[in-house]
């Protein structure tokens, strides 16, 4: 394998901006955002990693970006002879952030609970009793709690134009998440060890 190009590297410029997740979600639900792309990996995270999502988005922490490959653009119609836009199915793929996406999917349809602590009194309708005192899902807040919440629920996302094939998307996939060393769980137990969790 060689890693020479026969031109010096072009930038790529991604231009992030903060997104609500739910448009995300109704995107992924209309089919104009493939969230499984061929290179993409399963559902890996945990219920605890989705739950500290929810626990970010509530206190306004950044939770890495979602990337956006562009389907709809003239090289990628040349390159495989089809107009997304006429079909409009799959005009973006996810190319990073499935598992955030997939989070947020999950947790404004009810899926999961968190600690109902996390949410003003008023804000929360109906809890669940756990060994961890009562949690609230996304569903069982007040309509006013959803709606304030759902300001709360938002993504950074960086869409590029400039993948032509599902190929260069996985080439991309590989830059973005090959890069540094993975945390292990030992490095995440240590963590949650400091933080007294």
């Amino acid at each position: 394998m060689t890693r020479q190009t026969a031109a010096p590297l072009e930038h790529i410029s991604l231009n992030p901006t903060y997104r609500v997740a739910q448009g995300l979600v109704d995107d992924v639900r209309r089919g104009v955002l493939l969230l499984d792309p061929p290179y993409q990996r399963g559902s890996v995270w945990t219920l605890d990693q989705r739950i500290a999502l929810v626990e970010s988005w509530l206190r306004g922490l950044p939770a890495g970006v979602v990337i956006l490959a562009d389907r709809g653009t003239e090289l990628w119609r040349k390159a495989n002879g089809v107009d997304v836009y006429e079909t409009g199915k799959g005009i973006w793929a996810v190319v990073d952030g499935k598992q955030r996406l997939t989070t947020a999917i999950m947790w404004l349809a009810g899926e999961f609970a968190v600690p109902a602590s996390w949410f003003p009194a008023e804000f929360v309708e109906t809890t669940e009793d756990t060994e961890d005192g009562p949690y609230v899902r996304y569903t069982g807040l007040t309509l006013v709690g959803q709606r304030r919440i759902e300001l709360r629920t938002s993504l950074l996302v960086a869409e590029t134009k400039d993948c032509a094939t599902v190929a260069d998307e996985a080439r991309f996939y590989l830059l973005v998440n090959g890069g540094g060393t993975q945390q292990t769980d030992d490095d995440m137990a240590n963590a949650a060890r400091v933080a007294g969790r």
